[in-house]
């Protein structure tokens, strides 16, 4: 096996590992009641996009080694996210004004007091 069949087959490794966690994540989410799963809604949209990411990725061996030593690297991800979510806030924040400033100078041009 040549370097890069070894790092495919790592990364496809570490992609099975991670919809493994995704899969018992979705299990345990469906014996939840209506509720827990609409509280934990963030969350399932978020563990299914740090999946995608990992399906996307292409590591070296040591990343995808290194990855592959967490217990539940999906789970370790989310948190991580978790604590880094201001700057998720902050683009949300700008996209919010910059789509206001849109709407009143649109409104504006359609009432034609801009030109």
């Amino acid at each position: 096996m040549n370097y890069q069949e070894y790092r495919q087959s790592l990364n496809q490794r570490l992609t099975y590992k991670v919809q493994r966690e995704l899969s018992s994540f979705r299990e345990e989410m469906q014996a939840k009641t209506p509720q827990e799963i609409y509280d934990a809604a963030y969350q399932i949209a978020m563990k299914n996009e740090i999946a995608d990411c990992f399906s996307n990725a292409d590591y070296s061996p040591q990343a995808a080694k290194a990855f592959m030593k967490s217990p539940n690297l999906l789970q370790d991800v989310y948190e991580e996210w978790l604590g880094r979510e201001d700057s998720h806030m902050d683009e949300l924040r700008q996209t919010i004004a910059d789509f206001k400033s849109y709407m009143v100078k649109t409104e504006k041009i359609l009432s034609g007091k801009e030109r």
